[in-house]
């Protein structure tokens, strides 16, 4: 019985027949297995019901007061009124009734997507800013290119992909916006009523903020691998060597290690073509996004004095083939491999970048599993130890991909992070022949 009813929240569409289902469940009386779905089908419903809240937004920013009649522009006034009927304040109220406005007028089939609960609101409200200043044509084109995707990737992972398809679109716009964006540079002090500060600069360019990166967190490991005397976590001694650089002290009379001579390695991955200047494809720096193709190019030619650059040559797939040995640890040559294939930590939605990742054995070591690139991936410590510790367990795709099995029985399939997507009706084609009764759900 009960494995019926979660078949039939599967099944229903949100609306008015999904949430008559919900409120007969008791989520006491389920297993663990069945609250999976059960949270995925109140997800649905909430997001159903954030389409319905947008769609009254956006008429009451184009409502008068007394009438039904509606005014062909914004009122300038609407977000205010919105701040005080929901207790929030303007600013809040201006970005809801910008995505809505956006959503439901400009992006319906984002706002669709809403409606049936593939993606929620703090998303839409994400893409709708980021595609505030694309043309409407060309932004209904990216929403129809990452349609396959919202239900796949979480709200950082949708940023990066958007951002791509932006440059790849319209690089020579990006270009200009990124250097009138720079000339307002700048640096923020912000004091709390905790006693502390934060200390930002915001609109630097993406590749001096990536060696400066490098540089703060080279010291930092150093320090934290010779046994820091302060007893410091690494991200409490990054923020100690940001701050005495930018106050002059040197950081290793402050207590800081020195970091073991050469250089610190950024990772640009970039096709073969825009390498060879044949295209402008978008390249990506990790852990700071997409970059077009040009500032790409004039990065590896002006930085390369001062970091140790790792070009990731990719083929249209993202797919490459390599030899590895057979022992627990791998070599070198076999680690900055599966990082350079893997990119991010390979759990769903973990963004972190897999040079500070541990490479893990898919089909443990212990039991039998080889040391090959094709049997390593890059999980980081926590996702590591969930599967370990956690009893979460791992396989990998014969095409690429990740399987991940929860203790609760719900399996996620984690994509390639520059492979094309499957469609979603092969997927489940594919899954019903391989006798899965539910396919498992697809993630970036």
């Amino acid at each position: 019985m009960a494995a019926r009813w979660v078949e039939e929240l599967g099944r229903t569409p949100p609306g008015a027949e999904l949430f008559g289902r919900l409120e007969a469940v008791d989520p006491r009386s389920c297993t663990g297995a069945e609250l999976v779905d059960l949270v995925e089908a109140h997800a649905r419903q909430v997001a159903y019901q954030q389409s319905r809240l947008l769609a009254a937004v956006r008429e009451l920013g184009h409502s008068t007061a007394a009438t039904t009649e509606r005014l062909d522009r914004v009122d300038a006034y609407a977000d205010t009124e919105l701040a005080f009927a929901l207790t929030i304040t303007d600013y809040a109220a201006g970005v809801l009734l910008s995505a809505a406005t956006a959503a439901v007028d400009t992006l319906p089939a984002l706002h669709q997507a809403l409606a049936a609960g593939r993606v929620d609101l703090a998303k839409v409200s994400m893409l709708c800013s980021e595609l505030s200043e694309v043309e409407p044509d060309t932004a209904r084109a990216i929403v129809d290119t990452l349609d396959p995707e919202l239900d796949r990737c979480t709200g950082n992972q949708l940023r990066e992909r958007v951002r791509e398809l932006i440059l790849a679109v319209d690089p020579q716009a990006v270009k200009e916006r990124a250097k009138k964006t720079a000339e307002q540079r700048f640096v923020e002090h912000t004091e709390y009523a905790n006693g502390t500060s934060a200390l930002c600069g915001m609109y630097l360019a993406k590749e001096r903020a990536s060696a400066a990166w490098e540089h703060i967190d080279a010291i930092a490991k150093a320090t934290k691998a010779g046994g820091d005397p302060l007893g410091r976590d690494i991200a409490q001694i990054r923020a100690d060597v940001f701050a005495d650089l930018l106050s002059g002290i040197d950081p290793t009379a402050a207590g800081a290690a020195t970091p073991t001579p050469g250089k610190g390695a950024i990772y640009l991955h970039i096709n073969t073509t825009t390498l060879a200047c044949l295209d402008e494809h978008p390249a990506s720096i990790e852990g700071f996004g997409p970059v077009i193709a040009d500032i790409a190019r004039q990065t590896v030619a002006q930085l390369a004095e001062h970091a140790q650059w790792r070009f990731v040559v990719e083929d249209d797939n993202g797919q490459a083939v390599a030899e590895g040995r057979l022992k627990y640890r791998p070599t070198l040559g076999q680690t900055r491999f599966v990082n350079a294939r893997d990119v991010t930590c390979r759990a769903p939605g973990c963004r972190r970048p897999a040079r500070a990742c541990d490479r893990d054995h898919v089909r443990d070591y212990a039991h039998g599993g080889q040391t090959t690139i094709t049997n390593l991936c890059c999980l980081c410590r926590r996702h590591h130890r969930a599967k370990h510790a956690g009893r979460f367990r791992i396989r990998r795709r014969a095409r690429g991909g990740i399987d991940w099995v929860t203790p609760r029985g719900a399996t996620y399939t984690v994509l390639p992070e520059h492979g094309p997507a499957p469609h979603r009706s092969f997927h489940g084609i594919a899954c019903q022949a391989a006798g899965l009764r539910l396919p498992p759900r697809l993630r970036r």
